[in-house]
């Protein structure tokens, strides 16, 4: 399943396709992270599908639950006061879970973020966690490995390259400029919940009251932020030139 998405990257405009990035990859292996400890079950992978900041300091992660149910990453999501978890899909070998941390410090994406790093991969199976990102140019790559291995101590470095930018997978800046800027929280939440829920598939894997329920608002306040959600996004994906402008048909 390709549905991922992350907020947090540096603007096209400010990287040249020719411009280089280190690309780095840390190990985790500590169990207080719930992506961590819920993996160490027989075949059971969690993987990171969204990270959503919030205006008030805050972080929404999306993760995936594949070979086991998502109960044990809520429970161990649940284990501490600042965060809170809830499942957007919950099926006995699979779901989605949306996690909210409230300290960002416990957050490994978004210690990467602030560091202006470009986040491309945090999956975890049997017990262990690898986290990808790029640093581009001139961002002190060691600075930032020191930076992320201080905030989160059972983080090893495994390997350290350099590519060019254009060889780096990240999410379209179009998309990216019209779910960081113009949307606002609940919206943002609820067009990625959306998406990871499998609203957008035919046939729908969820209703709209399915995740208005999960969410905690009714079904046409759900309705409401997911459809200017939609319109945000594919008016930032035309006017950015992303997608070729339609011609309007004109009607008498």
């Amino acid at each position: 399943d390709d549905r991922y998405t992350t907020t947090h990257r540096r603007s096209d405009s400010e990287m040249n396709p020719s411009t280089t990035v280190t690309e780095l990859a840390f190990e985790v292996t500590d169990s207080t992270y719930p992506f961590v400890e819920a993996s160490q079950g027989g075949d059971v992978e969690c993987q990171l599908r969204s990270v959503l900041p919030q205006s008030d300091g805050s972080y929404v992660e999306f993760f995936e639950v594949v070979g086991d149910s998502p109960d044990p990453m809520i429970s161990a999501a649940e284990e501490y006061e600042d965060v809170d978890a809830r499942p957007l899909v919950a099926e006995d070998d699979e779901g989605v879970v949306a996690i909210e941390v409230e300290d960002p410090s416990e957050c490994v994406a978004a210690t990467l973020a602030d560091e202006d790093a470009i986040l491309q991969t945090v999956a975890a199976s049997e017990g262990s966690a690898r986290v990808e990102a790029a640093v581009p140019e001139p961002c002190d790559t060691n600075d930032l490995v020191e930076a992320f291995t201080e905030e989160h101590p059972s983080a090893d470095l495994l390997a350290k390259r350099e590519r060019p930018f254009s060889e780096i997978e990240a999410l379209d800046e179009g998309v990216d400029r019209a779910i960081e800027d113009d949307l606002t929280d609940r919206q943002r939440e609820v067009l990625v919940t959306a998406y990871l829920s499998g609203y957008f598939e035919r046939p729908r894997e969820t209703t709209a009251a399915e995740l208005a329920d999960r969410l905690g608002i009714s079904s046409s306040t759900f309705a409401q932020h997911l459809r200017v959600a939609q319109r945000k996004v594919f008016d930032s994906l035309f006017d950015e030139g992303v997608l070729a402008a339609p011609t309007r048909i004109e009607t008498d």
